[in-house]
């Protein structure tokens, strides 16, 4: 049977939506098992073999933020480019797609940064179009990520046809990202690597008004919480931390408010629908200078939409800074711009995009479910508990798409518990995770952060 496109998962009926996703689930299972030497030696010791039942679903679970970390422990250093062959050998055990045809003798023993080695990796296994994405950080220890060329075309596909559905963006729009260009930290290279997938750029403006990159080693410095040893860690903790930290405070913030500032006034001219996304902290630097102007209106169709949480000691709340971009750029009409919320995380490829009730809806061809303390699924259309997902269509094969995650949510018509009673008042009839119910049970191992 063919299965269905990403898009008309949103018209099945739930019952049948959900067989057809118990269905792929189970294939991608009995591929992965064969492909994929860590799963199969995580599940084996589980009692999963190469064929599971529905009932075993939630035994192919692995916890997201501990799995693409295990290099550390592997290679007993949070600094892989110390331990490059070996590195590289923690790639091949954990990915399920063969990167052969190339020579590993080419990685040399240590590298002088992340960012050097990640490159010098992809470069090795470029015949599969390999790509390497990275968590935010902000523990200083990277969750890292490998993607192919299916995996990167379907993972945009998916994010583009869940935001078309949720938001209504598409062609008409162009768009404004407040974050660097040059990072692998996922919410960044997902939007570009999207635009650049879907020919965006041949029919719209887009532009990154982050004037400095974002490599892992940059990140990590910055934050102050993981320094390399010896010489190289007093240079990192004495002098450069400190001079990042001045940096952007005195230059990066105004350079960033300043592009962010210029590229609404040049893109509202061109008179078209713009999506302004970036996160909460850089958004607010811009919403206020803005609001110094006297407010500012952007043409009609365009939305503001925040990424990546709370990651970073601010003085001001995720709803002040909301209620400030309301009231700081308003549609032609003079009614507030929309002003919505993205959830997600590194190692999915999905996000969940709030609807106009505030909640955020999980997209139809991803299986979710809420596990209790014993990392059983929870019964009910109504619970509360650690989100877990199953991405069995474009979740890619790569790696096996089936994770915990360190999120505690209520989550509503979950699969196999949809209440026609229980859907959102928008009228969405997607499993949806209820509005300010995500709590990040592990703040320096989950999710995306806005400290780039």
């Amino acid at each position: 049977m063919i299965p269905p496109a990403l898009n008309d998962f949103y018209t099945l009926p739930a019952d049948r939506r959900d067989e057809i996703l118990v269905d792929e689930i189970t294939s991608q299972h009995r591929w992965h098992y064969e492909h994929n030497r860590a799963y199969r030696l995580t599940v084996s010791l589980r009692g999963v073999g190469p064929d599971v039942s529905e009932e075993q679903l939630h035994r192919l679970l692995r916890v997201s933020a501990i799995s693409f970390k295990s290099y550390i422990e592997q290679l007993g250093t949070p600094f892989p480019q110390e331990r490059a062959p070996e590195f590289v050998q923690w790639i091949l055990d954990h990915v399920s797609i063969k990167l052969n045809g190339t020579d590993p003798a080419r990685i040399r023993p240590g590298y002088r940064n992340l960012e050097s080695l990640l490159c010098a990796v992809e470069k090795l296994f470029r015949n599969a179009g390999v790509e390497i994405v990275t968590s935010s950080g902000t523990s200083g220890k990277a969750a890292i990520l490998v993607r192919d060329f299916s995996s990167k075309r379907i993972a945009t596909e998916a994010y583009f046809t869940a935001i078309g559905h949720a938001w209504s963006i598409g062609s008409d729009h162009n768009l404004i990202f407040v974050m660097p260009r040059q990072t692998r930290v996922a919410m960044a290279r997902i939007a570009r690597m999207a635009t650049r997938e879907l020919g965006w750029r041949k029919r719209n403006r887009i532009t990154y008004t982050m004037p400095f990159s974002a490599t892992p080693d940059i990140i990590r410095v910055r934050t102050g919480r993981l320094f390399r040893s010896g010489l190289k860690g007093i240079w990192e903790r004495s002098v450069l931390h400190p001079f990042m930290e001045w940096a952007n405070e005195r230059l990066a913030e105004k350079k960033f408010v300043h592009a962010t500032v210029t590229a609404l006034k040049e893109f509202t001219a061109l008179g078209k629908p713009l999506l302004l996304l970036g996160g909460l902290v850089q958004l607010d630097s811009v919403s206020r200078f803005v609001s110094g102007l006297g407010g500012m209106t952007l043409p009609a169709g365009s939305r503001i939409a925040t990424g990546g949480g709370m990651k970073q000691l601010y003085h001001r709340t995720p709803l002040q800074i909301r209620t400030d971009l309301e009231q700081t750029f308003h549609g032609p009409d003079g009614s507030p711009i929309p002003v919505t919320d993205i959830y997600g995380m590194a190692e999915a490829h999905w996000a969940a995009f709030q609807c106009t009730e505030g909640n955020y809806h999980l997209p139809p061809w991803v299986y979710v479910a809420a596990m209790d303390d014993d990392d059983n699924p929870m019964r009910g259309s109504d619970v509360t508990g650690l989100l877990a997902f199953w991405d069995p269509f474009a979740g890619g094969q790569v790696y096996p798409p089936f994770f915990q995650t360190a999120d505690r949510v209520r989550l509503i018509n979950s699969n196999r518990y949809f209440d026609p009673s229980k859907v959102c008042s928008c009228s969405d009839k997607t499993p949806y995770i209820f509005q300010e119910s995500i709590q990040r049970v592990d703040l320096t191992e989950a999710g995306c952060g806005a400290t780039i």
